[in-house]
């Protein structure tokens, strides 16, 4: 058992859904904090994503989709 889930054992109780609700809960609060330090590596990478997005449009997915995707 990983330490979070030690501290805060009603998590492993709760349901993959309400999990990555919770993981977006997360994100949009560190978000919001204006608080976030990248490594050099991952803006570089999010550049060649952004890069390959803007050649081929269709390799965007909308939320849903992605959510169902992970869900799998």
């Amino acid at each position: 058992m990983s330490h979070v889930l030690q501290r805060y054992p009603e998590l492993s109780q709760a349901t993959n859904e309400q999990k990555i609700e919770l993981i977006d809960e997360l994100w949009e609060s560190i978000r919001s904090s204006g608080e976030i330090a990248l490594p050099a590596s991952h803006l570089t990478e999010l550049d060649r994503r952004l890069e390959a997005l803007r050649a081929d449009p269709t390799l965007a997915m909308d939320p849903q989709a992605a959510r169902s995707l992970l869900r799998r």
